[in-house]
């Protein structure tokens, strides 16, 4: 018995399956405050002096180059841990008076799983793709037979 399947003629490898979604299960919002400063990314290098008691600190901030990286530095001569506390990146829980607008919608958040940050080489032609339409030979050679028997 052999079995014949007319749409496999013009069928090729370039389409893709569809799956159902999973379910998973509900995620709840997670703030985190970190106490730092802000770094507009436009600027590629900045200075400036911070005064504390008696004497005065000078600091550099420059953007590595191809990165999402700064580098600062930071004149080590001037003591000013007594008017400024250090900066830590441990996390802290922060309490909100008003209930949480993520939480009141019950919209599903993740992290990402990878960090996709800028890169000034990129290309945005170089990416993504589509589905391209060949003719089919065995189709071409069945409708030209066909045509041809039918004269």
């Amino acid at each position: 018995l052999l079995e014949f399947n007319i749409c496999s003629l013009w069928h090729n490898d370039y389409l893709a399956d569809a799956h159902k979604q999973k379910k998973v299960e509900s995620m709840v919002a997670c703030n985190t405050e970190y106490p730092g400063f802000v770094y507009d990314a436009s600027i590629r290098e900045t200075n400036s002096i911070i005064k504390c008691g008696r004497c005065q600190k000078m600091f550099v901030l420059q953007h590595v180059v191809n990165s999402n990286l700064v580098m600062l530095v930071v004149q080590a001569d001037c003591d000013c841990s007594r008017q400024y506390a250090p900066i830590t990146l441990t996390p802290r829980e922060v309490k909100y008076i008003l209930p949480d607008t993520v939480m009141k919608s019950q919209k599903m958040r993740r992290r990402p799983e990878s960090c996709h940050a800028y890169h000034p080489h990129e290309n945005a032609e170089d990416c993504g793709g589509a589905c391209e339409i060949s003719l089919s030979v065995a189709l071409l050679f069945l409708s030209l037979v066909t045509s041809l028997t039918l004269q």
